[in-house]
């Protein structure tokens, strides 16, 4: 069928062809079982045909032997005192070509009549009735019942035999003529069932991402029921799955960040209450360390939330709002003036989870401020269906740029901090969204790096 053609050729799939499978297996079927069926037609034919001329021999030996003794000729002219002279006669109907011959005998075993093309030795050497065959002759004796006649009826074995490959032609001829028809017409019936899946297809196709509730069961015909409701429970499993992952992200968060902001408090408060110099130095450093785990925690949690496909909601978003509402929570001096924002003047909106493409922005803006260098300038641009966020740093060689897209896998720029996760959720988010996320050099010399999210 054109349209599962095109799809497969579309998602480059590789798998086997129901449709194609059942018509092969089917039309080998057929061709078995037709030549089959015209085996045992041909043997029947053969046979049945085989009986009529059998009889056809059977009656012309019937109607030679009740002749009238006239018919038969009389003694040679002028022998008429001898006995043992005895004319010959031949059936004078003109020359031509004979499918049957025979041979009249009288009591003393003399030829007395025959068709022009009989021998006039006898066709058969056995001197029972019944049928014979010899010398390539199928032949059929006849004897009264007193004696006085004998008549022999032949038919040649191949008339016979061309005879029965005329009428098995005539009959297999036309079936294997049709058998093409018979293959075409199985292709559309096999398209016009298989196309009752389409709307499954079409169903199932049509969905966004986040749209896991049951399939309809109508839309598949009763042989596929099964495997609907097996589909549908799945679809169940997997919607429970999700909602429990997001419960616990939502969860591990408050449960995670108030003992850590309770942690942070005590060394915050160690470190004014004492007065060893030593210990308080300890304590900032505890603080520090304090703050990088709770970011980290941050991090993990924002992963597990989008591992869980948060990003695989469907709404509405305005990239040029997005961008301007991220870089406005960089609120800190040294941060908000190395940052420029160009948004187009009119509304630029893709279809995305709003939350998640957030935190992708964010990561890009913080990644790029913390690994461009402390006086890189980072500029975040929207364009017609994508946004980016390109910085005038030191920019990464190209395996550096594949390689900082995996989880944990951090720049190499001196000073820099950060977990190895940013990227990575940048690029899962850009996946469960329907976008590509690039990374380039932001100019032709190398320096900088761009990274984008393009929407198709």
């Amino acid at each position: 069928m054109p349209d599962r053609a095109a799809a497969a050729a579309k998602t480059g799939a590789t798998g086997w062809s129901l449709e194609r499978r059942l018509r092969r297996r089917l039309l080998v079927a057929l061709i078995v079982l037709w030549l089959l069926g015209g085996a045992l037609a041909l043997a029947g034919m053969r046979h049945e045909t085989a009986a009529i001329l059998d009889s056809g021999l059977a009656e012309v030996a019937q109607r030679l032997l009740v002749l009238p003794r006239e018919a038969l000729g009389g003694r040679r002219h002028g022998h008429e005192h001898d006995p043992d002279e005895v004319a010959v006669r031949s059936a004078e109907v003109g020359e031509h070509e004979e499918r049957v011959i025979y041979q009249v005998f009288d009591h003393e075993g003399r030829l007395r009549l025959r068709s022009h093309q009989a021998p006039l030795a006898p066709l058969a050497r056995q001197t029972g009735d019944g049928y014979f065959e010899q010398d390539g002759w199928r032949i059929y004796a006849l004897t009264r019942d007193d004696g006085r006649r004998r008549v022999l009826v032949a038919q040649s074995l191949a008339d016979r035999h061309a005879a029965l490959a005329r009428v098995g032609g005539w009959m297999l001829g036309p079936l294997l003529a049709l058998l093409p028809l018979a293959a075409w017409a199985l292709q559309w019936v096999l398209a016009r069932a298989l196309g009752a899946l389409q709307p499954l297809q079409r169903d199932l196709a049509g969905r966004a991402a986040t749209e896991l509730q049951p399939v309809r069961a109508d839309a598949a015909p009763e042989e596929l029921q099964p495997l609907v409701q097996t589909l549908n429970a799945l679809l169940g499993r997997v919607r429970e799955l999700l909602e429990a992952e997001r419960l616990f992200a939502a969860r591990s968060a408050h449960e995670l960040r108030t003992p850590l902001a309770a942690a942070r408090a005590q060394a915050q408060r160690l470190a004014v209450e004492t007065n060893d110099a030593a210990a308080r130095e300890r304590a900032h450093r505890l603080v520090a360390q304090l703050d990088r785990l709770t970011a980290l925690a941050t991090r993990l949690l924002q992963l597990a939330r989008i591992e869980s496909g948060v990003a695989l909601a469907r709404e509405p978003v305005d990239l040029a709002q997005l961008a301007q509402l991220v870089v406005d929570e960089f609120g800190a001096p040294d941060q908000r003036s190395r940052i420029t924002v160009d948004v187009p003047p009119k509304p630029c909106s893709v279809e995305g989870d709003v939350d998640a493409l957030a935190i992708a922005m964010r990561n890009l803006v913080d990644n790029a401020l913390k690994h461009a260098g402390p006086t890189a300038r980072v500029a975040v641009r929207v364009g017609p269906r994508a946004i980016e966020v390109c910085d005038d740093g030191p920019g990464l060689d190209v395996d550096a740029v594949t390689r900082l897209k995996r989880p944990f896998e951090r720049g190499a720029q001196p000073g820099a901090d950060g977990s190895g996760l940013g990227l990575a959720m940048v690029e899962t988010i850009a996946r469960q969204a329907g976008a590509r996320f690039e990374l380039e050099p932001a100019s032709p010399d190398g320096r900088g790096l761009c990274a984008r999210l393009r929407f198709d």
